[in-house]
């Protein structure tokens, strides 16, 4: 390790010091961290006021194919890369980091006139409504799981994303998973999905996590999914749903998030070198007492091979910066990482982030 000291581009007068770079990262996709992350970029520029972090709140699919053309340094989505895309990412790349940023949860939101309590809903149920096999809200199967409420004799307005959404995948990865009447209808998951619910006129497609919260708000009788903190963000009442695991009817919350993760095995995890694509599913449906069922990371890829030093250690600072002081930043809605998992992403990120064949690490004063 100490002749790379003896090359120019190490040599203390060629050390990057990061709080005086002036470079732009261009990032964008998830609209499930972007609250989040408009945090994490505000505290961040105080601290390197010459890296410059700019956000597109545009979905996961559009912030993964714009990571593809150039367009985005770092890519954003609530599911990892797929495997054909991760596969092309390194065929353009040569190599690809993915690293989780935070943990959150699928939240089904409603306006439902009259209703006080917690909706329950099942894995069932919710396939139901979304292929238009329940299509009003006195449907047996609905009223069977909530007996306290007189369920009127009113259409379901079943609102979806409308564009290329980490939470769509996330949600219909979790059916396909849970429900012999999803499976049955075909639909399949991905980050977009033909909705049944749309060829029957029932069906609204709103952009972005913020389409979906306003779409739900201003139309009665209306159901939608949206991570968890735009649902606390806009006071949202918010399903409880049962976890086929355990049975139970859980709501989802910091709670029941983290009981989820504790019963995972994290030594499992693959590197940040690695396709974390099989690991997508990995914090749903967990038997663990109080464990919501819809759990997931949220995701940041960037390309591995720079040329341009400033570059690298700009990117590889700011993610860094989210493993470790932004998890102790998080607003509400959003749970850390574990601490010993994000130290040891961080690490590897130092140590597989290279500019010149060397690793970022060393290029940093």
């Amino acid at each position: 390790m100490h002749k790379s000291h003896t090359t120019s581009s190490t040599t203390t007068s060629n050390l990057i010091d990061p709080t005086k770079l002036s470079v732009t990262i261009k990032a964008g996709g998830s609209t499930w961290i972007n609250p989040q992350m408009q945090v994490w970029i505000r505290n961040f520029s105080s601290v390197y006021p010459g890296i410059l972090v700019t956000y597109d709140s545009v979905g996961s699919g559009t912030g993964v194919s714009r990571l593809l053309q150039g367009v985005y340094l770092i890519g954003a989505s609530d599911v990892p890369m797929p495997t054909q895309l991760y596969q092309n990412a390194t065929n353009i790349y040569g190599k690809i980091v993915t690293i989780p940023d935070s943990v959150g949860a699928v939240a089904f939101i409603y306006n439902i006139p009259g209703f006080n309590g917690t909706l329950n809903l099942t894995a069932n149920v919710l396939a139901g409504i979304y292929t238009g096999k329940i299509q009003y809200w006195d449907d047996p199967n609905i009223t069977a799981l909530n007996k306290n409420f007189q369920f009127p004799h009113e259409k379901i307005i079943a609102v979806h994303r409308s564009d290329g959404s980490g939470t769509t995948f996330t949600f219909t990865l979790w059916l396909t998973k849970s429900s012999e009447v999803w499976n049955s209808s075909g639909v399949g998951y991905g980050y977009t999905v033909n909705w049944p619910v749309d060829q029957l006129g029932t069906g609204l497609g709103g952009k972005g996590s913020e389409g979906v919260t306003a779409y739900v708000e201003q139309n009665q009788w209306s159901i939608g999914y949206v991570e968890l903190s735009y649902a606390i963000v806009n006071n949202l009442m918010v399903a409880a749903v049962q976890n086929p695991a355990t049975g139970k009817f859980i709501k989802p919350s910091a709670n029941s998030i983290i009981s989820a993760l504790n019963s995972v095995d994290l030594s499992k995890l693959p590197s940040v070198l690695s396709n974390w694509y099989p690991y997508a599913g990995i914090f749903m449906n967990l038997n663990a007492s109080n464990a919501y069922p819809i759990v997931g990371n949220s995701y940041l890829h960037a390309p591995a091979i720079y040329t341009n030093c400033n570059n690298a250690v700009a990117v590889y600072i700011f993610l860094k910066y989210i493993l470790i002081q932004g998890q102790n930043e998080l607003i509400k809605g959003y749970v850390p990482l574990p601490s010993q998992l994000a130290q040891s992403l961080a690490n590897e990120l130092g140590n597989d982030i290279t500019c010149n064949g060397q690793p970022v690490v060393s290029l940093i004063k």
